[in-house]
């Protein structure tokens, strides 16, 4: 027997409406296979239901009362297109089992009565081809996956350059747009000296306006600021998760925006090691990802900040910290204002600017990933992929071709 694969690690299930054929396979094909039966289409769809993700081939019967076999598999190649699909008939029903495998229906046929030795090797070949695709599709969503991390790399590397240039400018320009705000009413009240204005009220509220739209504009320009700003890449902080989700928490209720006090729910691993961080800004990201939860999830002020799966980020030990609120799903609407600077505040948002866009860049900063999660049981709420140690973190390089070769081999079914 070929040693390179495990035979019983996928199922193979047998469907024939007679029992002894069924008791017959089992005897022969238990001791090399990981063998499931079923008496009849009905039976067997139940059995695919109940383990169709662990069966690598089917074998059915072409004659069934309830249906045959070749139904049976087309049906099957709907529901369950990965399974590999095998058909047993007679001389007789040969030009079905033909039509089959012509329109793709299924893999191959087996003429009654079978050669145990020949059907040995048959479902071995058919197990081997389940488990290399298994394999393949596995490898294809694994590159696919460090290819989309990779681009996205590229681009939040593009938009803090882009964002950094145009902040700084801006703060310019606003620097001096502010000078000439703050001194317009002195300017206007000696305009209006000795005159008799129709409308003196008209003047003091247009300043008023401005004043208010300018700070605003600097407000945001510093959210800017503050999200892209270039961080240092030492990482020479060593903390413990625990104690700066306490700061965090702390920061949220003395931030003045409608939280006063938090209920949090708290779960930490045992023994988790230090996170080898740059402790502000890691803190910085939690507070921002503790707030917006708090807010989207009011008055459901209850909140869960579970972290005891460790996991690996870029090959590296790391831990998944899930923060999530007990209210209702976050609908698109909201996901997308999540990430929106310019919608108006709400009761339900408060005022969202761009600190998560800023909590978006020290994840990635730190090796991280951060994804928003607006659906029980994970949520609603965000969820975070750290290392923890970030410096320890080998991430790939962008090959030119590297999506030509995935597909290549995809399409070769390599």
């Amino acid at each position: 027997m070929n040693t390179k694969y495990d035979y019983k690690k996928f199922a193979v299930l047998y469907v024939d409406d007679e029992p002894q054929p069924l008791k017959l396979f089992r005897q022969i094909f238990e001791p090399v296979f990981n063998v499931l039966t079923a008496g009849g289409a009905d039976e067997a769809q139940k059995v695919i239901a109940e383990h169709g993700d662990n069966i690598g081939v089917v074998i059915t019967d072409q004659r069934m009362p309830q249906k045959t076999g070749v139904n049976l598999l087309d049906e099957l190649r709907q529901s369950h297109p990965g399974i590999i699909r095998i058909l047993t008939t007679a001389y007789s029903d040969l030009q079905s089992a033909i039509e089959a495998v012509n329109r793709g229906a299924i893999y191959k046929y087996v003429v009654k009565p079978w050669d145990m030795d020949d059907l040995r090797v048959l479902l071995m070949r058919a197990l081997e081809f389940f488990i290399v695709q298994q394999e393949r599709d596995l490898l294809f969503h694994e590159k696919l996956s460090v290819i989309q991390r990779l681009i996205l790399a590229d681009r939040v590397k593009s938009l803090t350059v882009l964002a950094a240039s145009l902040s700084y400018r801006l703060r310019n320009s606003m620097a001096g747009l502010q000078q000439y705000l703050d001194q317009m009413p002195d300017a206007i009240q000696k305009e209006l000296e000795g005159r008799m204005a129709k409308n003196p009220e008209y003047w003091t509220d247009l300043w008023r306006l401005a004043k208010h739209e300018a700070e605003n504009a600097m407000r945001m320009i510093q959210q800017v600021s503050d999200a892209v700003a270039e961080p240092h890449y030492a990482f020479t902080d060593d903390v413990e998760l625990e104690e700066v989700i306490g700061e965090a928490a702390k920061k949220v209720e003395n931030a003045g925006k409608g939280i006063t006090s938090l209920d949090l729910v708290v779960d930490i691993g045992a023994e988790l090691p230090m996170f080898k961080v740059d402790r502000n800004l890691f803190r910085r990201m939690l507070t921002t990802l503790i707030e917006r939860t708090a807010q989207y999830n009011r008055p459901n002020g209850r909140l869960l900040i579970h972290a005891t799966d460790r996991i690996k980020v870029w090959d590296t030990p790391g831990l998944r910290i899930l923060i999530a609120g007990e209210g209702p799903s976050w609908d698109e609407q909201k996901v997308a204002r999540l990430f929106s600077a310019f919608g108006p505040p709400d009761d339900d948002t408060g005022d969202l600017g761009l600190d998560l866009l800023g909590a978006f860049f020290v994840a990635f900063h730190h090796g991280g990933n951060l994804s928003v999660k607006p659906h029980p049981p994970d949520g609603p709420g965000f969820e975070v992929h750290l290392p923890f140690t970030p410096a320890a973190v080998n991430r790939p390089t962008i090959q030119q071709d590297l999506l030509e070769k995935v597909l290549m081999r995809f399409e070769l079914g390599a």
